[in-house]
């Protein structure tokens, strides 16, 4: 099926109800959708494919409107395979056609996919005339890989926004924020901003500033995944912007392990202990909590705390999956404490004490080491951290 935009302008994507994890790391309970675009001019050009096993259902919806063959340009904003996957098979359909992107796209296309079709490599604004309508190609690199640009049609007031505005979940027939649920759009384009962009944040507020620069009057937001904006697409640019800013929210997340129930007590302790100072909680146990929803719940905490027994002499293992996602998303700087249990050795506290020097956290005193169960003293020191904890976030 296809959807009209704008004139001669069509939806041509598809929704995948198929996989479970996209990127095989973060959950799709609703799914998800790969978005393609048409345009049908004077000259015939497409925006973005779709995953390779989605390609028939993709060239079936093409074909409703246009003869495959015919397509003069593919663009290419954005190399990553949910985006490209299907370049093969129209490559062999849309034998004239040129490939469209930017200058660092060349390479990752020639790695990924032995095609034979020309390719044009555009610099930044650079424009493209299809007759009636004019392509400008916006260079946003790190949205989320180096290569990413959106493409514009300043007739239609049209942004392809690829990665950028983006969201999972599957559109199911409702392709327009006035059809969608938009509290379920919120929740699932926090997450997918959370988990898949939270390392180039900085790289999304340079691309809001440039496209606010360059006085584009937006009149569609037309992303590579969820829903399409022609009702309001400033609301998903201020998200955006909101959800990147390097200015974190006053909340406290608690992330935690437990495997007997002590680590989890001193958790609930500290939770109560900042409810009564009026702190904000957000609280996510490692073993239940998805790690998509942790991220999400602690990439704008003003403070992070977190909980492990040791194990072996290591933090609890799913505390440090935890941790390893943290650096690697490299969340900004920001203060953190650590509370934990241990029956014999210890060690979980130091190690994590030392990744958080390594990353020049500010950590929190004082750090709520427990052999077994928490005495007097040690259950004051966790009042201790909560007040710590409140003075952070006043």
């Amino acid at each position: 099926m296809y959807r009209k935009l704008a004139s001669d302008v069509y939806y041509v994507g598809v929704d995948d109800h198929h996989t479970e994890l996209f990127e095989n790391l973060w959950k799709l309970p609703y799914g998800v959708s790969y978005n393609s675009y048409l345009i049908v001019d004077e000259k015939i050009a497409l925006v973005e494919t779709v995953k390779g096993p989605w390609a028939d259902e993709w060239l079936d919806n093409i074909r409703e409107l246009v003869n495959p063959a015919k397509i003069d340009y593919i663009i290419l904003n954005h190399m990553e395979p949910d985006h490209t996957g299907a370049l093969p098979d129209i490559a062999r359909i849309a034998k004239n056609a040129t490939l469209i992107y930017t200058p660092r796209a060349s390479d990752m296309r020639k790695s990924f996919y032995d095609v034979d079709l020309n390719e044009k490599k555009v610099e930044d604004l650079e424009e493209l005339s299809l007759g009636k309508k004019t392509l400008k190609f916006v260079h946003i690199p790190f949205v989320h890989w180096p290569e990413t640009m959106a493409t514009w049609i300043a007739e239609d007031g049209i942004l392809f926004g690829c990665d950028a505005f983006g969201a999972f979940g599957a559109l199911n027939g409702k392709h327009f924020d006035d059809e969608a649920n938009m509290e379920l759009v919120e929740r699932e384009s926090r997450r997918y901003v959370s988990v898949i962009i939270t390392s180039y944040f900085k790289f999304v507020q340079n691309a809001i500033k440039k496209v606010k620069d360059l006085g584009l009057n937006i009149k569609i937001i037309a992303p590579s995944h969820g829903i399409i904006y022609r009702k309001n697409p400033n609301w998903i640019v201020s998200k955006y912007d909101e959800w990147s800013s390097p200015k974190l929210d006053k909340y406290c997340a608690i992330v935690y392990g437990t495997m007997y129930g002590y680590t989890h007590r001193l958790a609930m302790k500290l939770k109560k202990e900042l409810l009564n100072l009026g702190v904000e909680v957000k609280i996510d146990n490692v073993s239940y909590s998805d790690i998509g929803d942790i991220i999400t719940n602690t990439v704008r905490a003003g403070v992070i705390v977190i909980g492990a027994p040791t194990y072996d002499a290591f933090p609890f293992p799913r505390v440090w999956t935890y941790v390893n996602e943290l650096q690697g998303k490299r969340f900004a700087p920001r203060p953190v404490g650590f509370f934990g249990t241990f029956g014999w050795g210890g060690g979980a506290l130091e190690k994590l004490q030392k990744m958080a020097e390594e990353m020049k956290w500010e950590v929190l005193e004082p750090i709520v080491k427990v052999r077994g169960r928490p005495s007097k003293e040690e259950t004051e020191m966790v009042k201790r951290l909560a007040e710590a904890i409140a003075s952070k976030l006043s």
